[in-house]
Parts: C-alpha cells; structure tokens; sequence
C-alpha cells in the first residue's frame, strides 16, 4: 500500500529524487539499493527514449543505503529517496568547486614563480601544472580528511531521507519520464 507521501517535513525542503529497491528491513530501518538497475524494456530495446543506451555506456555498480524507514516500506517495495537540494549543492561545491578554484589559484602562483625565477617555458609550464595538481589535491584531501574526520567523511551530517512508497504501476515505467526534482 503507497504512502501518502514524504513526511510533513521535508515538504518545504527542494529535494532531489531518485528511485531505489527495498532489499533489507530490520526493524524502524529499510536498506535500500540505488542504481544499478537496467532501463525500461523499450529502451533496451533501443525503441524508447534513449535512457538505455547511456545506462549502459554508464552503468555504476548499486548502492546500498540504510534509511529510516518512516513510510513502512517492506522488502521488494520500490520508494522514492530524497537529499535536499541545498545539501547536494554543498557537497558540489566542497567535491568539485573548491578543489578547481584552489588549482586556478595553484595555477597562478606558480605561473607567479616561474615569473619571478625566470625559468624556461617548458619549465614554468611544469610548475605551473605541479602547483595546480598539488593545490586541488590538497584542497580536496582537506576537504575529505581534515582535522578530527575519517578519510571520506563529509564534514556535516548529510542525510538521505526514504521519502515514500512508489506505485508499482509506476515503478514499472520508465525512468526518464519521471522528473528529476519535486520543488515545494
């Protein structure tokens, strides 16, 4: 039996979406896989929307997450999971944008030393690349391992909630046509 929807609190939150597969109950806790899953019949039959020739070019191995179970999915029940956009946002930010603004800035400092040494065009272009490598590596190993956190720890708690029980007519269809974000 499908849920109402996700929680009360989570309405207001921008949340993105994306479909996962009970595999594991045990107790108020739900294990749900995410990806992995092959594309809809039509479209790995190349007769579809397309989705399944990049589902193949980029198949990713499933993840599994353990979530509060609030809906009472049971196992084998498809369900919606959401992580709230502003977290998302955030963890592109950290992962992706900080270690590129802190290459550009390695970038320059060492353009700024080869200037300041005079040294060749080959090797200023070496330094140049050395500093940027090492200034991104640097700021995404802060980034991952900083002070007092475990190497792959995100430093805030981000937290993926299990939003509510899909259709099974639903979840039959293909995936492409649902959309990728609910705003509230």
């Amino acid at each position: 039996m499908p849920s109402a929807g996700p929680p009360p609190e989570f309405e207001r939150e921008s949340m993105i979406e994306q479909q996962g597969l009970v595999v594991a109950v045990s107790g108020d806790i739900a294990s749900v896989r995410l990806g992995g899953r092959p594309a809809c019949a039509a479209c790995e039959a190349g007769k579809g929307c397309g989705a399944g020739i990049f589902g193949r070019l980029l198949r990713r191995k499933p993840v599994a997450l353990e979530l509060q179970n609030e809906p009472g999915a049971r196992v084998g029940e498809s369900v919606m999971v959401g992580l709230s956009e502003a977290h998302f946002l955030q963890m592109v930010f950290v992962f992706y944008l900080f270690p590129l603004l802190a290459g550009l800035a390695g970038a320059a400092i060492g353009h700024y030393v080869s200037v300041m040494f005079q040294v060749s065009s080959v090797a200023a272009d070496g330094l140049v690349l050395i500093a940027a490598v090492l200034a991104a590596a640097l700021a995404l190993r802060w980034n991952l391992g900083g002070p007092g956190k475990t190497l792959g720890e995100f430093p805030q708690k981000i937290t993926v909630h299990l939003l509510r029980i899909v259709e099974q007519d639903r979840a039959a269809q293909c995936d492409t046509d649902k959309p990728a974000n609910r705003t509230g």
